[in-house]
C-alpha cells in the first residue's frame, strides 16, 4: 500500500482473480486465521461482502465504511491489510486520478490444504502459532479422505482422455480463434509468490558433504533447499547443526527427509524462553567498525548483531528482561528475513532498539515496519547505517527538547492609564475634609435625589 495509513477518505473497489470460485471457508477458517489473527480475519470478509459483478474504478466507495464494519482503528485495519498481503490472499493496487486516491482490492483464493503444508512459509508459521498437537491434527484432517488403508496392491487402471474423447486434429495444430480470444481476454493468472530468492550465505556444499555418507535420499535435500536456507536465515544455523537436525528427521523405514518433521523439530529447538541475565554486548566478538561516529560500545553492539541471527538475538534480549519471543514476533522476523531489504544485522539493530532502547516489551508490526521503511528511505541497509541513523535520529530529538520556546510575538503588553488619585501622596488622601467641603457635598447629594 502506498499510504503509511489507511485513509478513511480515499476510494477502493474489490476485485477478485479468476482462481478465486477455488476459495475455501473452512480452510480459511481453519489454516489462515491462527496466522492472519480476528481482524484480519473479519476484514477479508468485509471485503468479500463487496464483491460487484464486472467492477470497474467508477464503483469506487469510502474506505470508511471498511472500518465502521470491521469495527475497528485505521492503524489496526492497515495491518490487517498487510497481513491477508503477505499470505496472499489480497493483492493491493493503488492510482491517483481527477476524483482522488482509489485503492484496488484483488481477491486471490486459498491454497489447497496440502498445498498450504507444504508451503514453508505458512505451514511454520501455522505451526509457531498452534503448536504441535493442533498442527498434527489439521494435518490429519487436510487427508481425512485419503484411503487409509496400508499393505494394498493397487494399479492405477484410469482410462485417460484420448480413450474416451475424440479432437479434430487440425483444431490441436491450429488453435481455434475462439479460444485464442477467450485466452487473450483472460490470461492464466499466477499464485502471488510468498517468497522471494533468499541470499545463499549458508555454505550448502559442507552440509552435502557431512550428509554425504548417511542415511538419506539426496535428491530431497536438493528438493527441500528452500525450507533448509529458510530456516537458516531465520536462526543462523550452521552447517554441522543443520546436519544434526535433518538427519533427526529422517524417516527411518524409507530413508526420506520429512520437511514437516523437520520443521517441527527447528521449532521445537529454537523456541526458548531464556532466563539468563547474560547481556548481548558482552558476548566476545572482534571489533572491525572503523567508522569514527560510533563508540566503543556501539562497535561492540554492532559485532554482536552480526554474530547472531534474528530470532536468536532477540530471544538473548527477551532474556535480559525475563520475557520470551512471541509468535507475532517470529511473524515480523520471518517477513523482514523474507524481504531481503535489511541485512541480519541491521534487523538486529532495529530489535535492539526497539525492545533496549524504547524500552518496549515486545516488537509490534506497525512501529517495526515504520523504522525499517524510514530506514530505507535514508538509504539504510546495513548494521552500522542503522546505528549512525538512530545517532542522528536521538541527537535531532534532544535538540528539538532543549531549544528555549519563543515568546508569543501576539502577546502585548497594555498599559492601563491611572486614576488621579493614586498620583497623590498618601498624607493627602488621609487629610480630612473642611466644613465648607462637607457642606458643598452634602448639598451636591441633596440636588441629586430632587431629580
Amino acid at each position: 500500500m502506498t499510504a503509511a495509513a489507511f485513509d478513511p477518505q480515499a476510494g477502493y473497489v474489490v476485485t477478485a482473480s479468476t482462481a478465486f470460485i477455488s476459495f475455501n471457508d473452512q480452510t480459511f477458517a481453519t489454516f489462515y486465521q491462527p496466522i492472519l489473527g480476528p481482524v484480519a480475519f473479519s476484514f477479508f470478509y468485509a471485503l468479500k461482502a463487496r464483491l460487484l459483478p464486472n467492477p470497474t474504478i467508477a464503483n469506487r466507495t469510502l474506505q470508511s465504511d471498511l472500518l465502521a464494519q470491521v469495527n475497528a482503528g485505521g492503524q489496526q485495519v492497515l495491518e490487517a491489510l498487510h497481513r491477508l498481503e503477505a499470505v496472499g490472499l489480497v493483492q493491493t493496487y493503488f492510482q491517483h486520478d481527477e476524483i482522488g486516491d482509489v485503492y484496488v482490492y484483488e481477491l486471490q483464493p486459498t491454497l489447497t490444504p496440502e498445498k498450504f503444508l507444504a508451503d514453508n512459509l505458512l505451514s511454520i508459521l501455522l505451526l509457531e502459532e498452534v503448536g504441535e498437537d493442533a498442527f498434527e491434527r489439521l494435518t490429519k484432517q487436510s487427508r481425512q479422505y485419503k484411503l487409509a488403508s496400508s499393505n494394498t496392491s493397487l494399479t492405477n487402471v484410469s482410462h485417460n482422455f484420448f480413450e474416451e474423447f475424440h479432437i479434430n486434429s487440425q483444431s490441436i495444430t491450429e488453435t481455434p480463434q475462439a479460444i485464442l480470444t477467450a485466452r487473450k481476454q483472460s490470461p492464466v493468472e499466477k499464485q502471488p509468490q510468498l517468497t522471494v530468492g533468499m541470499s545463499d550465505d549458508f555454505d550448502w556444499s559442507t552440509l552435502i558433504h557431512l550428509l554425504a555418507n548417511q542415511p538419506i535420499v539426496s535428491a530431497d535435500l536438493e528438493n527441500n533447499r528452500d525450507l533448509i536456507l529458510l530456516e537458516h536465515q531465520l536462526y543462523g544455523i550452521d552447517a554441522p547443526t543443520m546436519k544434526t537436525l535433518i538427519l533427526r528427521s529422517i524417516d527411518l523405514q524409507t530413508n526420506h527427509f520429512n520437511p514437516k518433521k523437520f520443521k517441527q523439530i527447528v521449532a521445537s529447538a529454537y523456541n526458548i524462553v531464556y532466563s539468563s541475565t547474560t547481556k548481548v554486548a558482552e558476548k566476545e566478538a572482534p571489533v572491525t567498525n572503523k567508522n569514527s561516529e560510533l563508540t566503543s560500545k556501539d562497535q561492540e553492539l554492532l559485532a554482536t548483531a552480526k554474530d547472531y541471527s534474528p530470532v536468536e538475538f532477540l530471544q538473548v534480549l527477551k532474556g535480559q528482561t525475563g520475557g520470551y519471543v512471541t509468535s507475532g514476533e517470529r511473524h515480523i522476523l520471518t517477513g523482514l528475513v523474507a524481504q531481503e531489504k535489511l541485512t541480519q544485522d541491521a534487523i538486529n539493530i532495529l530489535t535492539w532498539y526497539v525492545i533496549i532502547d524504547r524500552g518496549n516489551s515486545t516488537l509490534t508490526a506497525n512501529f517495526v515496519d515504520a523504522i525499517a521503511n524510514n530506514w530505507l528511505q535514508h538509504g539504510v541497509i546495513n548494521g552500522e547505517q542503522a546505528i549512525v541513523q538512530l545517532k542522528t535520529f536521538n541527537k535531532q530529538a534532544q535538540e528539538k527538547k532543549t531549544k528555549t520556546p519563543k515568546k508569543n510575538k501576539w502577546r502585548k503588553t497594555i498599559k492601563e492609564p491611572m486614576p488621579e488619585w493614586s498620583k497623590k501622596d498618601t498624607s493627602e488622601l488621609m487629610k480630612k475634609a473642611s466644613s465648607q467641603e462637607i457642606a458643598k457635598l452634602r448639598e451636591r447629594i441633596a440636588n441629586r435625589k430632587k431629580k
